[in-house]
């Protein structure tokens, strides 16, 4: 590669979410003049967290996790130096109605899909005859000859196709896809939920781990990925929006901020779909015909129930409440409130829409209760303090229709890029899905220079007998 034609050209990333810092992170491997906007004070996008007056530490809006099959994530995390931030946790715990806690831990000894099955059988919450009934339609699942089959079904109506009981359906297939997809069963794809399966748990014996960060994410985005990209020459603008962008003479001109303008050789947009369109001059506009469809992508909320308690429920990290309002609870441990140290927990509820026009106090108790249920305590631990953080747009929607809406990274004009969990990733709305389409983004911009390398991470390999039980591979999938 001869990077002379590159040094010194300018590069404008707008959105300082996952998707561009992914793509300042990989065009900052070359050398090129990189400027990153942000129109609030801090990095990080939906990944971020606010700061209350009670607390001194920042509080994430909604935790994020990341998965073992989260490559690009991860990879983003190593060249950022990032990977102390987050702990690996290889045992779920699954809790049912009862109160009765079910470990589930795969064995690495085993080749995919084979590591999970004793853990699958372990979760007695499951009859014989829905454990079957899933294993039947996991298996049905999982060829890629799945993905043309059942392209234009839902979720729902497809685990309908294959008899699965309303109890395996609630207890097994929302418990995995709502949390990671976030919308209901009745408005994603089929192939949507068939990537959450194949790659997260059928694919390697490594994908199904969980990441979770161990510190707000807004240090870990903000303050330290920063940090490692402004020592590689990243320009940052925070408070910094971004009005428009028109093209004139081979350039890319901006408006941000109160007033002020400059001039780019290249821009990437990193901002969500419903805020994409409002960014480009009509001329530009024309050059992206998707950009039209955007309205078109729907969102679903996901909600956090933030609880400060003085004596502790439990002693695991996390867990996943079934039969539940509450989905998943994440154990913080002890955090200085006040004047007092408290047992802090978050619960995370996606796909959140029933819950509008619930007062905040009324969820909060309920959500309490549930905790104290689960937990089996004696008695209900005073309530120290309380926050519920709904993010309304939290996610898109991954329905059938969505695949024919997400624009390509790239586009017909040089030096023009996409970027956003929304564009063409094959991957739901997730961290991982935006880093990808940051790395895709800044392929795209290095094709204007004859540079053709992928700056990303490659999948997690598949084990022998998935590509002999089913054909898997590392191109089978809808990306």
């Amino acid at each position: 590669m001869d990077p002379k034609p590159m040094r010194g050209q300018r590069i404008a990333i707008v959105g300082g979410g996952l998707a561009g810092i992914a793509a300042a992170e990989a065009l900052s491997r070359f050398p090129f003049e990189i400027h990153l906007f942000e129109a609030k004070r801090s990095l990080g996008g939906r990944a971020g967290a606010y700061r209350d007056s009670d607390h001194p530490s920042l509080i994430d809006r909604c935790q994020h996790v990341a998965m073992g099959c989260c490559t690009n994530f991860l990879g983003l995390c190593r060249r950022l130096d990032l990977q102390s931030c987050f702990r690996r946790d290889t045992r779920l715990h699954f809790i049912d109605g009862d109160g009765n806690a079910y470990p589930f831990e795969g064995n690495s000894w085993l080749p995919a899909p084979l590591h999970l099955a004793g853990a699958f059988r372990q979760q007695k919450y499951l009859s014989k005859p829905d454990l079957k009934r899933i294993v039947s339609a996991l298996w049905e699942m999982a060829p890629p000859s799945a993905i043309k089959k059942y392209a234009d079904r839902t979720m729902r109506t497809w685990l309908e196709e294959q008899l699965q009981s309303e109890t395996a359906i609630a207890r097994f297939w929302e418990v995995v896809l709502v949390s990671a997809l976030g919308a209901p069963l009745s408005d994603v794809s089929f192939v949507a939920a068939r990537k959450v399966f194949v790659d997260g748990f059928l694919r390697n014996v490594h994908a199904y781990p969980i990441y979770v960060p161990q510190i707000p994410l807004q240090d870990v985005f903000d303050i330290q990925a920063a940090q490692r990209l402004g020592e590689r020459g990243v320009h940052f603008h925070r408070q910094s929006p971004v009005r428009q962008v028109a093209y004139f003479n081979s350039r890319f001109n901006i408006r941000y901020g109160q007033g002020s303008e400059a001039s780019f050789e290249n821009f990437i947009a990193a901002v969500p779909w419903h805020q994409s369109p409002k960014l480009f001059s009509k001329i530009l506009r024309n050059l992206m015909p998707k950009l039209d469809h955007t309205d078109r992508i729907a969102s679903s909320p996901i909600s956090s129930v933030h609880l400060w308690l003085e004596q502790p429920l439990t002693d695991l990290p996390h867990a996943v409440l079934l039969d539940r309002t509450s989905q998943w609870v994440f154990n913080h441990g002890p955090r200085q409130l006040k004047e007092k140290t408290a047992h802090y927990y978050q619960v995370v509820i996606s796909a959140s829409q029933s819950l509008a026009g619930i007062e905040h106090k009324v969820l909060v108790e309920k959500v309490l209760g549930e905790l104290v249920e689960a937990f089996g305590a004696d008695q209900t631990p005073n309530l120290v303090g309380q926050q519920v953080v709904t993010e309304k747009q939290a996610v898109f929607s991954a329905t059938p229709e969505l695949e024919t809406i997400r624009p390509s990274q790239g586009t017909i004009l040089p030096g023009l890029a996409l970027a956003g969990d929304w564009t063409q990733t094959g991957w739901p709305s997730t961290m991982e899905g935006a880093v990808r389409s940051g790395y895709l983004a800044a392929e795209a911009i290095l094709r204007k220079y004859g540079e053709h390398q992928v700056v990303g991470d490659p999948d997690l390999s598949t084990s022998f007998l998935s590509r002999i039980l089913w054909g898997l591979g590392k191109k089978d999938t809808c990306s």
